[in-house]
């Protein structure tokens, strides 16, 4: 027999949904450098510093488009670094946020921001055999030899 009142029923569920933390599976230290994402961040650094040279060593025939490249190259580096020593010094355990798709979107958008760096890049230097002023009778061409091979490193 069933008391007053009872259900063979259970309770229904608390109907608040229970979300884990999010688990940090990236490594902290110096064992991020053996990942995948450490050495994407170290390319990243490395070769936005190459990038930012080569850009920084050229003659500049479009303010424009080559500042937009050089505020590129020079804010991924920066958050580059940010983003490594934030695993570098433990951050990442005080910091309570999904590090697995934060460097997912990290990688991402700065894929995004390089590959139209490069476009503009690549513009810049295919248009190398244009003369730089249509009034002058000298034939000097928008790019030097040695500042178009510069910028065609710069834009790989």
């Amino acid at each position: 027999m069933l008391p007053r009142g009872g259900s063979s029923m259970p309770p229904p569920p608390n109907p608040v949904a229970y979300f884990p933390p999010p688990r940090v599976t990236l490594p902290s230290g110096l064992d991020i450098l053996r990942t995948y994402s450490g050495a994407f961040i170290s390319l990243e650094i490395l070769f936005g510093t190459v990038v930012w040279i080569l850009v920084s060593a050229t003659r500049v025939p479009l303010p424009l488009l080559q500042g937009w490249v050089m505020f590129v190259a020079v804010t991924a580096w920066f958050l580059s670094v940010v983003f490594l020593c934030v695993f570098l010094f433990s951050y990442a355990n005080r910091i309570a946020i999904n590090w697995n798709q934060a460097d997912f979107l990290f990688h991402g958008a700065t894929f995004v921001f390089y590959f139209g760096a490069f476009l503009l890049q690549a513009a810049t230097t295919s248009l190398h055999h244009f003369p730089r002023n249509s009034n002058s009778t000298m034939q000097e061409t928008l790019l030097a030899d040695n500042e178009y091979n510069i910028s065609i490193a710069a834009s790989v």
